[in-house]
């Protein structure tokens, strides 16, 4: 129970810095984090993004179950992300990220999650 209730507030808090990246004060929606956020977050803005990025995982994957059907399998970003980032820690990934938008600042509008299902996880999952 008390890991469910870790899990919760490392969610909120990961909703709470998303918003407050955010965008117009009269904007409702969620802001979809780009390298712009990234490159202009604090440290600890961006572990806690990650941090909420892997409970999120977590989370998805244990609702899944073992056995989850062909078509979740066929179409999650979930069984990629945590096979491919599998064995990465919190700091080496924020570190990945901070060289990714440094050497392609070109990128900045790119999500960062989509960085790191295309760049660093997919490339890194078993067929």
């Amino acid at each position: 129970m008390k890991r469910i209730s870790i899990v919760a507030a490392c969610l909120s808090f990961l909703l709470l810095y998303t918003a407050a990246w955010g965008g117009e004060k009269d904007d409702p929606d969620l802001v979809i984090v780009t390298g712009i956020h990234w490159t202009t977050a604090s440290e600890d803005e961006k572990v806690a993004y990650l941090f909420g990025i892997g409970n999120m995982l977590e989370i998805e994957q244990a609702m899944q179950g073992k056995n989850p059907s062909s078509h979740i399998r066929n179409n999650s970003i979930v069984p990629v992300m945590i096979q491919g980032l599998s064995g990465q820690s919190i700091t080496k990934l924020r570190k990945m990220l901070d060289q990714w938008y440094e050497n392609k600042p070109d990128q900045l509008k790119r999500s960062v999650i989509e960085v790191l299902y295309t760049e660093f996880a997919l490339p890194n999952a078993r067929s």
